[in-house]
């Protein structure tokens, strides 16, 4: 189901994936000091990764935004792509410790990714009067 703002919010998230899965393919190297990867080898794997599954994602959240079929399923992608972040990066705050306030700030647009997406994906009905 369609609401006002699910078409919006799936082409604002298809813009902000495919994007960062572009900076990430193209110039990786800030990416991975934005995230405190260390430089030694990983950087292939985080450009293949990030920057592929990224871009990836976006584009289909592209064609989700537009697509009566894809609709609802564009959005609970995002809300599970942004919870299995945000549950990988919980776990590793419980057993690796402190996080930088980068990655908090990126927790703190993933959860609020996933719960937007969760609401337009079922938004409440109200009782006819």
């Amino acid at each position: 189901m369609r609401t006002p703002l699910s078409r919006p919010f799936l082409l604002l998230c298809g813009l902000l994936y495919l994007g960062f899965g572009l900076a990430v393919l193209l110039a990786p190297e800030p990416a991975q000091v934005f995230a405190g990867i260390p430089p030694a080898g990983i950087l292939n794997d985080f450009e293949g990764t990030h920057g592929g599954i990224n871009a990836a994602l976006g584009l289909f959240l592209l064609h989700a935004a537009f697509s009566g079929p894809w609709h609802r399923p564009g959005l609970l992608l995002v809300a599970l792509v942004n919870g299995g972040y945000l549950a990988g990066r919980l776990i590793e705050l419980m057993i690796g410790g402190p996080l930088s306030a980068a990655v908090l700030a990126v927790m703190a647009l993933e959860a609020a990714l996933c719960g937007l997406a969760l609401s337009l994906a079922y938004p409440r009905r109200t009782a006819a009067a």
